[in-house]
């Protein structure tokens, strides 16, 4: 007899562990960043817009290296400026690599700019 209830109970508990790991997620449900994608020498696109509070997805689509950090290029002279509010960006990339920064929790413009690549800059625009 109690070998009979010792097995309807791992039966059960069987069942709800499957049941548990086979629950439905609505992917809308699942916040997303906005994403900056990088190609060899430039961004992709020139200006993203990030809504506050949310964080940004840096995506080097190649196999070249980036560092990403705040700041523009005027010209070919780098202005290493950080905007007030703007958050910390330090981003190191290998290639074909992803990173995310922020979030953003103020709104207003920010300028990004990579290290290595002369003139390779985004302007965020955070509301």
């Amino acid at each position: 007899m109690n070998k009979k209830i010792l097995i309807g109970l791992l039966a059960l508990s069987l069942i709800t562990v499957l049941f548990s790991a086979c629950r439905v997620i609505d992917a809308n449900s699942i916040p997303k960043n906005v994403a900056a994608h990088m190609g060899a020498s430039t961004f992709i696109e020139s200006e993203v817009t990030v809504p506050k509070g949310q964080k940004l997805d840096l995506i080097d689509n190649v196999a070249a290296p980036h560092v990403i950090k705040n700041g523009t290029w005027n010209g070919s002279t780098p202005d290493p400026t950080t905007e007030p509010g703007a958050p910390t960006v330090n981003a190191s990339f290998t290639g074909n690599d992803k990173q995310t920064v922020g979030p953003f929790n103020t709104a207003g413009t920010f300028k990004l700019y990579c290290t290595i690549h002369g003139g390779m800059k985004i302007t965020i625009i955070v509301k």
